[in-house]
């Protein structure tokens, strides 16, 4: 039985509200596989409102880590969050909208991602959107940047409007997704092994493939890791 790891992170700084509900609907689907879908499906949740202050430090621009490999920041709640990320088969993003783009904490986690890129390998991912009126589409356009810089494959999207507990029809999408996420894990994880299995490494160099520039691409000292 395929076993599947799925981390969440609510960006959002208002504990249990619309974004951490909609997460719940994505969390709450994918583990329905467990019970249909062939697949063992274990979930964690993690929230940005439960940070400390002291323990949630912003990206410096010193690019110290292109140098060393490691973050000057230390260990912190948003090393925290790429610990879990390293060791997850999908990555989930709950993201409220503010003025148009994602909430600042979740801006600190993605800047802080160059320390340990590329964090996506192959992972999974979705992101989860809360709204109070306008700017979806470009706080999607800043995720799935993200996504794409870290060799992340996008399962795709939900978005609601206002109360998340009132959208019946957005919780529905939400759920759909999470289970969507799981097989699409489940076969890539498939894929891997097979071609593992086979010797197949022209198959695990496509796989691995990650997205960057033809010229100028940076070269950080880190190993380079290619797990799914």
């Amino acid at each position: 039985m395929e076993r599947i790891k799925v981390f969440a992170i609510n960006t959002s700084p208002r504990k249990g509200r619309n974004t951490e509900q909609l997460l719940d609907e994505v969390l709450a689907g994918c583990l329905s596989m467990n019970t249909d879908g062939g697949v063992h499906v274990s979930t964690k949740l993690m929230g940005v409102c439960d940070a400390a202050a002291e323990n949630f430090k912003m990206c410096r621009g010193c690019w110290a880590c292109a140098k060393t490999g490691q973050c000057v920041c230390g260990d912190d709640f948003i090393k925290d969050v790429y610990d879990e990320i390293e060791t997850a088969d999908i990555v989930i993003f709950g993201v409220p909208v503010y003025f148009y783009s994602v909430s600042a904490q979740c801006k600190a986690i993605m800047d802080r991602a160059l320390a340990y890129m590329p964090v996506g390998d192959g992972k999974i991912t979705v992101s989860a959107i809360t709204c109070g009126s306008a700017g979806v589409v470009s706080t999607l356009q800043a995720m799935q940047s993200f996504y794409s810089c870290h060799n992340f494959i996008d399962a795709g999207w939900v978005a609601t409007y206002g109360k998340t507990s009132d959208k019946e029809k957005g919780k529905a999408v939400a759920y759909d997704l999470g289970r969507k996420a799981v097989r699409l894990a489940s076969v890539v994880k498939s894929a891997v092994n097979g071609a593992e299995e086979r010797g197949d490494d022209a198959m695990l160099k496509d796989l691995k493939h990650g997205n960057h520039f033809a010229y100028g691409t940076h070269t950080f000292p880190q190993k380079i890791r290619y797990e799914f």
